[in-house]
């Protein structure tokens, strides 16, 4: 669009020149005076240009202005239509962050209960298994008294059969070691 008016902008121009030029070497070498003649001739070249080129120039002039304004209105349009957009795009992104913000302090506290609840699992455990041990250490604790008891009576009873030997060695005639055989010897036989 411009370049057509551009054209024709140089090429009337051109066309001025030209007529100026030829104009001026039509006058001669006639020096001297006024003439008067040749200053309206002139004038009237140059408002028949004038008018050449209002007639020629004056469409596309008024056409360029018009379609460039027509096209900076149209331009200034579509950027309102488009910051309207970005707004609303903005408002959209800002309530899906809010939205986005309290999911996740929502799955925050999900994870923060989940969190407490495996802990006192654990505890439990823990403790359970605390119990557990205790109980058992308490079992072989008892198992352990009884097989020291089991073991001290047993040593007991060697030492007092020992002691009980020996009282009788020293005590013991050989008329009572006869009748303690003799005896020993019917119970065997009556208790076959």
């Amino acid at each position: 669009m411009i370049s057509k008016w551009v054209g024709s902008f140089v090429a009337t121009l051109l066309l001025t020149v030209l007529v100026c030029g030829t104009a001026m070497a039509s006058a001669g070498g006639e020096g001297g005076g006024h003439d008067w003649k040749d200053f309206f001739l002139r004038l009237f070249n140059f408002a028949v240009m004038l008018a050449i080129l209002v007639k020629l120039l004056k469409k596309p002039a008024t056409h360029f202005f018009v379609s460039r304004r027509e096209n900076i209105q149209r331009l200034l349009k579509e950027l309102e239509e488009k910051k309207q957009e970005a707004a609303a795009r903005a408002e959209e992104y800002k309530s899906k962050l809010a939205v986005l913000d309290k999911e996740t302090e929502r799955i925050l506290e999900e994870y923060i209960q989940e969190g407490e609840a495996e802990r006192r699992k654990i505890i439990e455990a823990a403790e359970r298994q605390a119990e557990y041990i205790r109980q058992q250490a308490q079992f072989a604790i008892q198992q352990e008294i009884k097989s020291a008891k089991e073991s001290l009576k047993e040593e007991i009873a060697e030492l007092s059969v020992s002691a009980a030997e020996d009282i009788l060695k020293k005590n013991i005639r050989a008329e009572d070691q006869k009748r303690l055989v003799e005896d020993f010897m019917t119970k065997a036989v009556e208790a076959k």
